[in-house]
C-alpha cells in the first residue's frame, strides 16, 4: 500500500508525544516498562566490560568534561556522549529485552533519558513516562514496517532515533511544534548496516540513536528544527527507508493514545545473550542436555531447522566469540556443551574451546518449508545423531521469556542480579539497585540508581587488548 504523502504521521506523533502525561499511563504499561528497564540497566552493567564500550569509552573521553555518568568509568561527559557510551555497553551483550516486531528500545531510548534526567534533575517518574511514550513512537513505526524489508538496515538505527528523540523531549518538556521539528533533525541522522552484525560496530546503531536523541530534542529546545513532515513526505524517512508495497501506513498511527505497545504486544526477555532468533536453537539444545541418552562426546551429526533460514545467520566457523552470537552453528555448540548460556559462552576463550571447535564442524542447517517465516509462528527444531544412530529431537515452539512463555519475577530477578554480579557490584548493591529500580516511579530522585551505576566495572582498553 503506498503511503499517502498527505497523511499528517510527525505532527501527529509529536502531539502524541506532548501530550503524554503521567496521570494518563495505565498501571499495566508503568509496570511493564519497569521490567524493561529493569533489564536494560542490568545489561547495562554486564556490557560494560565488554570490548566495544570500553574501547569506545577510551576513544571518546580523553578530554570529556560534564556531568553525567558514563557507566564502567570515573569520568563524567555531557549527555549526549554519555547517552552514546551507554547505549553501546547496553547493547554489546545483544542480550536486553526484544519489541515486538523486533527493535532494541531500550538500548535506544534508556541511555538518553537517563542522561538528560541526569543533567536536567528530572525525577525517574517523569523517565518512566518518557521511555512509555518513547517505546511507543518507535514501535508504530516499526509494526508499519514489519514486512518491510528495510534496504539492509539495521531497525534498531532506523526506528531508534525517533523513538529516543520522543523520550528525550519529554524530558525536556518540548511542545509539538518543537518535537515535530526534532524528528526532522533525528530522521536525518537515522541509519545502521545489517553488515555490520557480529562486529564491534552492531552495538554504536542502538547508541547513535541514543545520542541522535539527546542531541535533536536539545537543539529543538533551541530553535533549531528539521522537516516537520519528515516521516511522510516524499524523499522522507519512510519512502527512504522500506520497501513500499510491504510497508502499513494504516497501522502508523492505530491505536495511538490508547494502545500501548510495551503492554500489548508486549516484549520478549532473553534468556540467552544473543540474537533473537538463536534463542529458539539454544532453547532446544538446553532441553536437549537434559535427555540421559546424550553424551555431547558421541555425537556424530547436528541437524539444525532455523526459526528463519538466513544467510547472514549461517556462520559455521564464527571468528569469535562475538560473531558467534548470530551463528546458528555456534548457538547449537555452545547449547549442546555448556550447562548454561551464559554471557561467557559468547567470549573467545569459550568460542575457541575443544568442546566447541570439536562440534561445530558437526553442525549442519537444513530449511524446512513447514516453518513459518514470522516471528509470531516460527519454530526451531535439533535433531542430534550419535554414532550408535541413537537419535534424540526437540522441538521449541515458544522460547522462554517470550510474551507466549515469560519468565517469572524470580526467574527475571535472577537475570538481573546476574547481570549485576557480572559488571562488579556486590551482592548487596545489586539487590539494593533491583529494589530501587523496582520502585523507580516513587524515587524523589535519580541519585540511588546513578551510585550504583558508578561502581560498576568495566574494563581497561589494555584488558580488552
Amino acid at each position: 500500500m503506498p503511503y499517502d504523502h498527505d497523511q499528517p504521521a510527525t505532527q501527529a506523533f509529536a502531539e502524541f508525544v506532548a501530550d503524554a502525561s503521567l496521570d494518563d499511563l495505565p498501571v499495566a504499561a508503568l509496570e511493564a516498562a519497569k521490567v524493561a528497564l529493569l533489564d536494560g540497566v542490568g545489561c547495562l552493567v554486564a556490557g560494560s566490560g565488554e570490548p566495544a564500550p570500553t574501547l569506545a569509552r577510551a576513544a571518546l573521553l580523553e578530554d570529556a568534561s560534564g556531568p553525567c555518568t558514563v557507566v564502567g568509568s570515573p569520568v563524567t561527559a555531557e549527555p549526549a556522549t554519555a547517552a552514546l557510551l551507554n547505549g553501546i555497553a547496553l547493547h554489546s551483550l545483544d542480550f536486553e529485552v526484544q519489541g515486538t516486531p523486533p527493535a532494541h528500545g531500550t538500548s535506544s531510548i534508556l541511555p538518553g533519558v537517563l542522561a538528560l534526567s541526569e543533567r536536567y534533575g528530572v525525577a525517574p517518574n517523569r523517565a518512566v513516562l518518557a521511555f512509555v511514550v518513547g517505546w511507543q513512537v518507535q514501535q508504530q513505526v516499526r509494526t508499519a514496517s514489519s514486512q518491510s524489508g528495510f534496504r539492509g538496515f539495521h531497525p534498531p538505527g532506523v526506528v531508534g532515533p525517533l523513538g529516543a528523540t520522543a523520550a528525550c523531549s519529554i524530558v525536556l518538556g518540548l511542545n509539538a511544534d518543537q518535537i515535530a521539528g526534532a524528528f526532522g533533525l533525528a530522521a536525518s541522522r537515522a541509519g545502521g548496516l545489517f553488515a555490520n552484525n557480529g562486529t564491534m560496530a552492531k552495538p554504536t546503531h542502538p547508541g547513535n540513536s541514543a545520542r541522535t536523541g539527546v542531541e535533536s530534542a536539545l537543539l529543538a529546545a533551541r530553535g533549531m528544527y528539521g522537516n516537520p513532515r519528515v516521516l511522510e513526505m516524499s524523499g522522507g524517512h519512510f519512502e527512504t527507508f522500506y520497501e513500499e508495497e510491504p510497508f502499513r501506513p494504516d497501522l502508523l498511527l492505530a491505536g495511538l493514545g490508547e494502545d500501548y505497545a510495551i503492554v500489548s504486544p508486549g516484549f520478549t526477555i532473553k534468556c540467552y545473550p544473543a540474537e533473537i532468533f538463536m534463542q529458539w536453537v539454544i532453547d532446544a539444545c538446553q532441553q536437549l542436555r537434559k535427555d540421559p541418552r546424550l553424551d555431547v562426546s558421541a555425537i556424530a551429526e547436528v541437524v539444525v531447522e532455523p526459526p528463519l533460514f538466513r544467510a547472514a545467520l549461517s556462520r559455521p566457523r564464527p571468528v569469535s566469540g562475538l560473531d558467534g552470537k548470530f551463528s546458528y552453528e555456534y548457538a547449537a555448540a555452545v547449547g549442546l556443551t555448556q550447562e548454561r548460556v551464559i554471557i561467557g559462552s559468547f567470549h573467545d576463550d569459550t568460542a575457541f574451546s575443544e568442546p566447541v571447535q570439536a562440534l561445530l564442524p558437526k553442525v549442519r542447517l537444513q530449511q524446512n518449508p513447514d516453518i513459518p517465516e514470522t516471528l509470531e509462528g516460527t519454530w526451531a527444531r535439533v535433531t542430534v545423531r550419535l554414532r550408535d544412530s541413537t537419535e534424540i529431537v526437540v522441538r521449541c515452539d515458544r522460547f522462554r521469556g517470550c510474551p507466549e512463555r515469560p519468565m517469572t519475577r524470580d526467574e527475571h530477578r535472577g537475570k538481573v542480579l546476574d547481570c549485576l554480579t557480572a559488571g562488579g557490584l556486590d551482592d548487596g548493591a545489586s539487590r539494593r539497585l533491583v529494589s530501587d529500580l523496582e520502585q523507580l516511579e516513587t524515587l524523589t530522585s535519580w541519585e540511588p540508581v546513578l551510585s550504583a551505576l558508578r561502581q560498576a566495572g568495566g574494563r581497561t582498553p589494555a584488558e580488552v587488548g
